[in-house]
Protein backbone atom coordinates (compact mmCIF):
# COMPACT_ATOMS: atom_id res chain seq x y z
CA UNK A 1 0.00 0.00 0.00
CA UNK A 2 2.84 2.24 0.56
CA UNK A 3 4.00 1.62 -2.66
CA UNK A 4 0.94 2.69 -4.47
CA UNK A 5 0.98 5.42 -2.44
CA UNK A 6 4.82 6.68 -3.35
CA UNK A 7 3.26 6.14 -7.26
CA UNK A 8 0.51 7.74 -7.20
CA UNK A 9 3.21 10.79 -6.09
CA UNK A 10 5.47 10.21 -8.18
CA UNK A 11 3.00 10.28 -11.14
CA UNK A 12 1.32 13.30 -9.88
CA UNK A 13 4.90 15.20 -10.08
CA UNK A 14 5.55 14.22 -13.34
CA UNK A 15 2.37 15.28 -14.34
CA UNK A 16 3.31 18.52 -12.59
CA UNK A 17 6.40 18.99 -14.45
CA UNK A 18 4.97 18.28 -18.36
CA UNK A 19 2.51 20.60 -17.57
CA UNK A 20 4.75 23.36 -16.57
CA UNK A 21 7.67 22.21 -19.38
CA UNK A 22 5.17 22.52 -22.03
CA UNK A 23 2.69 25.67 -20.96
CA UNK A 24 2.74 28.47 -23.14
CA UNK A 25 5.73 31.17 -22.58
CA UNK A 26 6.09 34.50 -23.07
CA UNK A 27 8.85 35.20 -25.86
CA UNK A 28 11.35 36.25 -22.96
CA UNK A 29 10.98 32.92 -21.90
CA UNK A 30 10.89 31.29 -24.91
CA UNK A 31 14.67 32.75 -25.58
CA UNK A 32 15.50 31.21 -22.36
CA UNK A 33 17.78 31.37 -19.36
CA UNK A 34 19.51 35.61 -19.44
CA UNK A 35 17.82 37.47 -22.02
CA UNK A 36 16.58 40.66 -20.97
CA UNK A 37 15.33 42.43 -23.60
CA UNK A 38 16.37 45.53 -21.93
CA UNK A 39 19.88 44.05 -22.02
CA UNK A 40 19.50 43.88 -26.35
CA UNK A 41 21.13 46.63 -28.03
CA UNK A 42 21.07 45.40 -31.92
CA UNK A 43 18.76 43.32 -33.93
CA UNK A 44 20.27 41.66 -36.93
CA UNK A 45 17.76 40.24 -38.89
CA UNK A 46 19.01 37.73 -42.06
CA UNK A 47 15.74 36.93 -44.90
CA UNK A 48 17.05 34.11 -47.07
CA UNK A 49 14.42 33.28 -50.24
CA UNK A 50 13.14 29.95 -50.37
CA UNK A 51 14.25 30.22 -54.35
CA UNK A 52 16.34 32.64 -55.29
CA UNK A 53 20.00 33.92 -54.00
CA UNK A 54 19.31 37.66 -52.76
CA UNK A 55 19.47 37.61 -48.99
CA UNK A 56 18.33 40.28 -47.71
CA UNK A 57 19.41 41.99 -43.71
CA UNK A 58 18.32 44.58 -41.75
CA UNK A 59 20.53 45.34 -38.45
CA UNK A 60 18.01 47.51 -35.61
CA UNK A 61 19.24 49.28 -32.58
CA UNK A 62 17.23 49.74 -29.80
CA UNK A 63 15.83 53.10 -29.17
CA UNK A 64 14.24 53.27 -33.12
CA UNK A 65 11.31 52.97 -33.66
CA UNK A 66 11.44 49.58 -35.99
CA UNK A 67 13.10 47.93 -33.07
CA UNK A 68 10.59 48.48 -30.99
CA UNK A 69 7.77 47.56 -33.52
CA UNK A 70 9.87 44.08 -34.14
CA UNK A 71 9.74 43.37 -30.31
CA UNK A 72 5.97 44.30 -30.11
CA UNK A 73 5.18 41.33 -32.88
CA UNK A 74 7.78 38.93 -31.56
CA UNK A 75 6.07 39.30 -28.03
CA UNK A 76 2.62 39.53 -28.92
CA UNK A 77 2.36 35.31 -30.09
CA UNK A 78 2.77 32.60 -26.96
CA UNK A 79 5.45 29.89 -27.57
CA UNK A 80 4.40 26.10 -26.47
CA UNK A 81 7.45 23.45 -26.50
CA UNK A 82 6.94 21.07 -28.96
CA UNK A 83 8.95 17.75 -30.02
CA UNK A 84 7.98 18.28 -33.37
CA UNK A 85 10.87 19.15 -35.78
CA UNK A 86 10.57 20.09 -39.68
CA UNK A 87 12.59 21.62 -41.99
CA UNK A 88 9.71 22.39 -44.71
CA UNK A 89 8.66 25.81 -44.45
CA UNK A 90 6.39 27.13 -47.07
CA UNK A 91 6.87 31.12 -46.18
CA UNK A 92 8.96 32.64 -49.20
CA UNK A 93 11.86 33.38 -46.67
CA UNK A 94 13.83 31.04 -43.90
CA UNK A 95 13.81 33.75 -41.37
CA UNK A 96 17.22 34.20 -38.91
CA UNK A 97 16.84 36.71 -36.11
CA UNK A 98 20.00 37.17 -33.78
CA UNK A 99 19.78 39.80 -30.37
CA UNK A 100 23.03 41.41 -29.29
CA UNK A 101 23.77 43.06 -25.87
CA UNK A 102 26.14 45.57 -27.39
CA UNK A 103 29.06 42.43 -27.49
CA UNK A 104 28.38 39.57 -28.65
CA UNK A 105 25.33 37.84 -30.49
CA UNK A 106 24.15 35.02 -27.94
CA UNK A 107 20.31 34.58 -28.63
CA UNK A 108 19.03 33.31 -32.07
CA UNK A 109 15.03 33.08 -33.48
CA UNK A 110 14.54 31.20 -36.14
CA UNK A 111 11.51 30.31 -38.25
CA UNK A 112 11.55 26.13 -38.53
CA UNK A 113 8.88 25.65 -40.21
CA UNK A 114 5.01 26.28 -41.20
CA UNK A 115 4.42 26.65 -37.39
CA UNK A 116 7.03 26.12 -35.87
CA UNK A 117 10.05 28.45 -34.23
CA UNK A 118 13.31 27.63 -32.42
CA UNK A 119 14.95 29.74 -29.92
CA UNK A 120 17.59 30.45 -27.38
CA UNK A 121 21.22 30.56 -27.12
CA UNK A 122 23.34 27.41 -27.53
CA UNK A 123 21.08 24.94 -26.93
CA UNK A 124 17.90 25.63 -29.16
CA UNK A 125 14.75 24.81 -28.52
CA UNK A 126 11.53 24.31 -30.64
CA UNK A 127 8.28 25.79 -29.89
CA UNK A 128 4.71 26.19 -31.89
CA UNK A 129 3.82 30.14 -31.87
CA UNK A 130 0.66 30.69 -31.49
CA UNK A 131 -1.24 31.64 -34.96
CA UNK A 132 0.67 29.17 -36.60
CA UNK A 133 2.01 30.18 -40.33
CA UNK A 134 -0.12 33.43 -40.09
CA UNK A 135 1.41 35.07 -37.17
CA UNK A 136 4.90 34.13 -39.07
CA UNK A 137 3.87 35.50 -42.18
CA UNK A 138 2.55 38.93 -40.25
CA UNK A 139 6.04 39.15 -38.66
CA UNK A 140 7.88 38.46 -42.12
CA UNK A 141 6.10 40.89 -43.77
CA UNK A 142 7.06 43.23 -41.61
CA UNK A 143 10.70 42.67 -41.86
CA UNK A 144 10.37 42.66 -45.82
CA UNK A 145 9.04 46.13 -45.28
CA UNK A 146 12.33 46.66 -43.37
CA UNK A 147 14.22 45.45 -45.84
CA UNK A 148 12.75 47.23 -48.83
CA UNK A 149 13.05 50.49 -47.15
CA UNK A 150 16.81 49.88 -46.07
Amino acid sequence: MKNARYLVILLFLAGFGMILLFMPKDFSKAMGDGFDISQVEQIQVTLVPVEGDETLTVTLEQGEEEYVDLITLLQEPTYSRTSSKSDEISLDYWVNILFSDGEIWPWSYDFQADKLVSAGSGSMKTYQISGGEATQQAILDYLLTLAESA
